[in-house]
């Protein structure tokens, strides 16, 4: 149990660094939460600064938190459950920062830093949905959500044995299957808020629907 405390407790705190707020404050002095759609993320970096470097600074720099998070348990732990138990808790500190009043991103820069240290089939079968959905016309957010919802349930669909070809930490297609489920419910805790707050109309600037 030690070791799942400690997990995500410390991937919260990695998780919860406010790559935006910061980078943006400090090269433009506007506060992320307040502009745009008021979302601590890249995208949001985007829509304010229209940087595309600055953007991606940011969206680097909240996928090294995940990725050091699960290396960091894997180099503590080295098994299955500890790790994602600790890129759950980066995830979580991403879409709910104690240090921004609980304000912040969605979530999937950070998770797909993490996913490369623990599976590509979860990514793989994200952007593969993400894509078709893109091209049949749908924005970024809601395609962002239709990959989150079916990307769990493609894999509960798929061969075990391309779930497990994919696989970067050893474990088997169900606990990989599960994880899926686990992440695809916290990434779809960080784009709820876009329906219920400031968002969603503003998450897309002119130009980008193309």
């Amino acid at each position: 149990m030690l070791p799942y405390l400690i997990g995500i407790l410390g991937g919260y705190v990695v998780g919860s660094i406010p790559s935006a707020y910061i980078v943006v404050r400090l090269r433009s002095g506007i506060d992320i939460r307040s502009a745009g759609s008021g979302n601590v993320g890249s995208f949001n970096v985007y829509t304010v600064t229209r940087s595309a470097g600055t953007a991606i600074v940011v969206g680097v720099m909240d996928g090294l938190k995940g990725l050091a998070v699960v290396l960091g348990a894997t180099l503590i732990w080295g098994t299955f459950w500890p790790i994602v138990v600790a890129l759950f808790g980066a995830v979580l500190g991403h879409i709910f920062p104690l240090w921004l009043n609980f304000r912040g991103g969605r979530g999937l820069a950070t998770a797909c830093g993490g996913l490369f240290g623990v599976d590509l089939s979860y990514t793989a079968i994200w952007c593969v949905v993400w894509v078709a959905m893109k091209l049949s016309g749908l924005r970024i957010l809601p395609s962002n959500i239709a990959a989150i919802a079916a990307t769990p349930a493609l894999l509960w669909i798929l061969p075990a044995r391309w779930v497990e070809q994919l696989a970067v930490i050893p474990a088997s297609s169900q606990e990989y299957r599960i994880f899926g489920t686990i992440l695809s419910l916290l990434l779809m805790l960080g784009h709820l808020n876009v329906f219920f707050g400031k968002g969603g109309p503003q998450d897309e600037p002119q130009g980008v629907r193309q």
